[in-house]
């Protein structure tokens, strides 16, 4: 009677039981066992193919557009375009006129005067003693955690950045006030507007350099978000309150993303991003 042979066990050949798992469709199962796998390879999308996993969060599409190189380009084309439709008293300065005459209605009509004392308090803070000291506490606070140089160095740059444009814009172009003030011989004009400059380079340097050592990604955003509103509050009570164009006030946001996108991007920082 003829021996039968024993079995040979191919190492390369699935288990039955793998093969009629694939081919039914279901879930496949583990290497080493016939038992299901907790987190399955089919079931899983990997950012590379030599990487299964899940996909970490992609960046939301305000982190692309702020850090993007094209953000200091449109601004910089917007306040070219400001200022030469002011230089030359182009017809956008229509919009100037258009935007004071609802609001002085507004004001008119506001049956709360508690909010013009608001907007008059919120407009000092582009003044420049309360921005300028609010950003020497955040320098100096960052410069003790950080035990660095670098966030005085920052603040400097600043702040030379704010002086050096803003001023010589406003002696240059010498545009008069809403009410008609005129600009004699090296006065200072309106536009671009100083108090809205000045809050948005002043606090968005000092909330920058306070979130570089923040460990807490929802304490960051309510720190950006909070100086946000505080510098737009600034040039909306500005308008308000009839002490600049809204082309001013336009044109001190466009030079102040300018700056602390400049500053952000090139800025010698002691933490990191």
């Amino acid at each position: 009677m003829e021996k039968q042979r024993p079995p040979v066990t191919d190492p390369h050949r699935r288990h039955t039981a793998e093969d009629t798992t694939a081919s039914s469709g279901s879930r496949p199962l583990s290497r080493s066992t016939v038992r299901r796998a907790h987190t399955p390879r089919a079931e899983r999308t990997g950012d590379h193919h030599s990487h299964p996993g899940a996909l970490p969060p992609a960046p939301g599409w305000l982190l692309r557009v702020l850090e993007s190189v094209w953000l200091p380009v449109v601004l910089l084309l917007v306040l070219a375009l400001l200022t030469e439709q002011v230089a030359t008293h182009g017809p956008l300065l229509a919009v100037d006129r258009w935007v004071r005459r609802d609001t002085l209605h507004l004001v008119a009509e506001n049956p709360y005067p508690w909010l013009d004392h608001l907007a008059e308090w919120w407009t000092d803070l582009g003044s420049s003693t309360i921005a300028i000291g609010l950003l020497v506490g955040a320098t100096l606070a960052a410069a003790l955690r950080a035990r660095s140089w670098q966030p005085l160095l920052s603040a400097t740059l600043a702040g030379a950045a704010l002086f050096a444009t803003v001023i010589p814009g406003k002696i240059l172009i010498g545009r008069p006030g809403p009410e008609g003030q005129p600009v004699g011989p090296g006065d200072w004009g309106w536009f671009p507007s100083g108090h809205t400059s000045t809050a948005s380079v002043c606090l968005g340097t000092a909330a920058w350099l306070l979130a570089l050592g923040c460990a807490s990604a929802r304490l960051r955003r309510l720190l950006y978000t909070t100086t946000t509103l505080l510098c737009a509050g600034v040039g909306v009570c500005l308008i308000w309150r009839d002490y600049h164009w809204f082309l001013d006030v336009l044109a001190g946001w466009c030079l102040s993303g300018v700056i602390l996108w400049s500053l952000i991007r090139w800025s010698p920082r002691a933490s990191g991003r």
